[in-house]
């Protein structure tokens, strides 16, 4: 199938903000394409609504307030100013993580869908590809030149330099160091200087952090993200003419993709609910692809870059994409986190990034057909050098077969030792 074509039946439904009625009519039409694709393998589709709080922005603001409140208040007032900055740090850490979101129960509860296709063979490894129904609104920080500036620097710091969320939590520990000195008597000239940079950044965190609550995403989304969802479905179609041996190929399209993969990571908690073991599955997000040079995420994380799994790094870079590290928190990420072997791919500029993030010019007739035919061929590549391998890790087993996977160099060694086959030879 065609990527483009696919694309440009995704972006007819214009405004897909996470949550919103344009993003369930465009899980709908994704589910539409799913069925049309998998008549073949019998493939079962379905789209399932979950409720979700995607309005995180205004919550992190809230919090970057509370924290500059803290430190006004730490002058007369040390031991509060650090309870207000402490809790603020907590909070936000917490909330950036997934694990500990109480404040999100203040914002109003969004219906999203995920639609999920699931293959009927039965496999020793589950394939997951994914991808974002939804179109990001990253807001000014996060498009344009600002973009390209700070991931031109972070390309000089050799991936050093933190992201935003990153420069955040680090200037609310300056505080805290600063707060607990004020409440040991170590206060004074010197302290006050060294509070004053961090609370600037914190303050203008709060306008960051209100700019992305209101920002609304691009009119077609057409790079972000209707190009990786129509990348996604026809990697689908493509494995579902040519199947892989050892390999069933599942796909769960997501809503509230924006909103830190939040549909994603709940189908991931309800696998995990259903006994789903880490051993048994390997996702692949499929992120904008539909400008630019094609790169694999070695890392991914708002403020610390979670590595990635390197086996599937290495096939991806193998395949022919670029490595790239992200400052973002992609379905991989959110699979990553709860120990699943998870890689993701997509397409950035020169300068990094992905191009027209959230921007009306992001538009269909932009795209860049050679641009998504790579990123399809390079996934492609990506599979057929995985299924390759656990074929041999597991003694050439057909694809019926009940063998536990092996998805990474380890456990690929401990398989094939037990059938007396050098898992070297899948490498």
């Amino acid at each position: 199938m065609d990527p483009l074509a696919l694309a440009t039946r995704i972006v007819a439904v214009e405004q897909r903000r996470p949550g919103s009625d344009a993003e369930r009519r465009a899980a709908l039409e994704l589910a539409a394409m799913l069925r049309e694709t998998g008549r073949r393998r019998r493939r079962t589709t379905e789209v399932r609504t979950i409720w979700v709080r995607p309005h995180h922005a205004a919550i992190h603001a809230g919090l970057a307030a509370l924290a500059v409140a803290g430190s006004v208040v730490s002058v007369d007032r040390p031991v509060l100013g650090l309870i207000l900055i402490g809790a603020a740090f907590v909070l936000l850490v917490g909330d950036l993580s997934g694990r500990l979101t109480p404040l999100r129960r203040l914002t109003f509860e969004r219906a999203t869908q995920n639609v999920v296709a699931r293959d009927p063979r039965e496999a020793p490894v589950r394939l997951v590809i994914t991808a974002a129904v939804d179109a990001p609104a990253p807001g000014l920080l996060g498009r344009g030149v600002r973009a390209r500036l700070h991931a031109r620097a972070r390309r000089r710091s050799r991936d050093r330099l933190p992201g935003p969320y990153g420069v955040l939590v680090a200037a609310l520990l300056a505080l805290l160091a600063a707060a607990t000195g004020r409440v040991l008597d170590a206060g004074g000239v010197l302290v006050g200087a060294l509070q004053l940079g961090p609370t600037i950044i914190v303050l203008l965190a709060v306008g960051a952090a209100l700019d992305r609550a209101f920002a609304r995403p691009g009119r077609q989304g057409a790079n972000a993200d209707a190009s990786a969802a129509a990348v996604a479905v026809a990697l689908v179609a493509a494995l579902d003419a040519l199947p892989p041996r050892t390999l069933a190929v599942d796909c769960v399209l997501a809503g509230a993709g924006g909103a830190h993969a939040l549909g994603f990571r709940r189908w991931i908690g309800d696998q995990r609910r259903a006994g789903v073991r880490s051993e048994q599955v390997a996702v692949l997000h499929v992120a904008a692809c539909g400008v630019g040079r094609p790169v694999v995420w070695t890392r991914d994380g708002l403020v610390l870059g979670l590595r990635l799994h390197p086996r599937l790094v290495a096939l991806a870079r193998a395949a022919g994409f670029a490595p790239h590290t992200s400052r973002d928190s992609s379905g991989a990420r959110a699979a990553r986190a709860v120990g699943w072997p998870a890689v993701a791919v997509g397409c950035v500029d020169e300068h990094g990034v992905a191009p027209r993030l959230g921007d009306d010019a992001d538009t269909v007739d932009r795209l860049d057909p050679a641009a998504l035919a790579a990123t399809l061929e390079g996934c492609l590549g990506l599979v057929r050098a995985l299924d390759a391998e656990l074929t041999v890790a597991h003694g050439g087993a057909p694809a019926h077969a009940s063998t536990p996977p092996a998805t990474s160099a380890r456990a690929a060694r401990r398989a094939a030792a037990a059938r007396g086959v050098r898992a070297d030879a899948g490498r």
